[in-house]
């Protein structure tokens, strides 16, 4: 039953039937059946929380709360509080407990690949549609991008949750059989045309970031260089179908100047930012980048909690997987894990590639797919004769490398385009 609240809970967050299924409109379907998955989980005997990931999240509930009091807005900072708790933390507590083994993972990952057929098969309706408007009830944004339901309603979070699918469809065309293959090839198909009608430039770079990553665990550094200088003309060739992709673009401009707001709103208030969900109260535009978002909002204290929480998440799937990542257990993990945790860094990269231009850092897509790492972490580490637990000691000095690196980088591009 706990499993099965679990896939209720995610069929509402991501398929969202309650929109568009007339005896379910209205219904707060995703908050109770959250709130089952959550009474279930609490009576299973085998439970984990010692993911420090845990923590980190929670923190971010107190610090919602003082950022909000900090810029005299505390009935803000109480209800970014209690979004944070029902939106993230307790999802993610939820599913990295209730996937506790190889078939359930697989199921969940079967679900999203479906979920993203059904979003793509809408967007195609609204294409066809002379008024734009898919069998859903999305319509196409801009006149020419297709959206969906709820938290998918900008073609960019859509394009978002497609490059991040992706590896799980890869995942099931690799282990299927022959009778199953060619399913899983045209579901590839599917979701590339989806990105292409999102017409979403960060999805693009996020598919283009997986074709590299992909290329350079199989082929090496060297090879894949000589194989990217081939494939530059294909490459010009799918850009050319989007969106013109230029700092001087309107849309890219604004941008940078969006950026160069953050970086004065994290000056004005270094420690605790302008409140969670505050950046447009300072800015027409929202930041355009997810990084940005979090450090002029909840200043260095919630930026460090927020890129401690990617740092730790990409080190758990590392570690299963990774010889070069400190602590692995390369050799004890077993071997669907391994092939799990493999495509989840491919899904880890797509997001951060496409959030590098999204303000997207607190999507319940990022907090559902890190949750699933940290599950896959557990049910590693169950071979082991001693329980691993990994710490944020373990990789403070790769959270403060990537933590000022980021904000380095950031002023540079601001710096250089400004």
């Amino acid at each position: 039953m706990a499993f099965v609240a679990l896939l209720a809970y995610l069929t509402f967050v991501f398929i969202r039937p309650q929109e568009f299924v007339d005896p379910l409109l209205g219904l707060p379907l995703v908050k109770f059946s959250l709130i089952f998955a959550a009474m279930f989980m609490f009576t299973q005997k085998r439970r984990d929380f010692d993911a420090p990931q845990n923590w980190l999240l929670f923190l971010l509930i107190p610090l919602a709360i003082v950022s909000g009091l900090t810029n005299g807005w505390i009935g803000g900072g109480i209800d970014s509080a209690v979004s944070i708790l029902t939106t993230i933390w307790l999802p993610f507590l939820v599913i990295q407990n209730l996937i506790d083994t190889l078939r359930k993972q697989q199921v969940v990952m079967l679900l999203l690949i479906t979920a993203s057929l059904i979003m793509v098969n809408d967007g195609i309706a609204q294409k066809a549609s002379e008024e734009g408007i898919g069998w859903s009830g999305a319509s196409l944004s801009q006149g020419t991008r297709i959206t969906y339901l709820g938290i998918f309603n900008d073609p960019n979070d859509l394009g978002m949750f497609f490059v991040m699918v992706l590896p799980c469809v890869m995942y099931f065309l690799r282990k299927s059989n022959l009778v199953f293959k060619p399913m899983f090839v045209v579901a590839l198909g599917y979701i590339l045309y989806g990105i292409y009608l999102t017409n979403s430039r960060g999805a693009l770079l996020g598919t283009m970031g997986l074709l590299g990553l992909w290329f350079l665990l199989r082929f090496g550094l060297k090879k894949s260089v000589v194989l990217g200088m081939f494939a530059l003309p294909a490459v010009f060739i799918v850009m050319s179908k989007f969106r013109e992709i230029d700092a001087e673009e309107a849309s890219a401009a604004g941008r940078i100047d969006a950026w160069y707001e953050g970086i004065q709103l994290l000056l004005w208030k270094p420690f605790f930012g302008v409140g969670h969900g505050g950046f447009t109260d300072h800015h027409f535009l929202t930041a355009h980048n997810s990084f940005v978002l979090v450090f002029s909002e909840l200043g260095i204290t919630g930026y460090f909690l927020w890129i401690s929480f990617l740092v730790i998440s990409a080190a758990m799937i590392l570690m299963i997987w990774n010889r070069k990542t400190p602590g692995h257990f390369v050799d004890e993990a077993p071997e669907g894990e391994i092939e799990i945790a493999r495509l989840f860094t491919f899904s880890l990269l797509g997001y951060l590639i496409t959030c590098f231009f999204l303000s997207r850092a607190y999507t319940p897509m990022l907090y559902v797919f890190c949750a699933m790492f940290v599950a896959t972490f557990y049910r590693a580490r169950l071979v082991l004769p001693a329980k691993k637990v990994v710490r944020l000691n373990d990789f403070i000095k790769y959270i403060w490398w990537v933590l000022f690196g980021s904000l380095f980088g950031i002023y540079l591009i601001v710096k250089l385009f400004v």
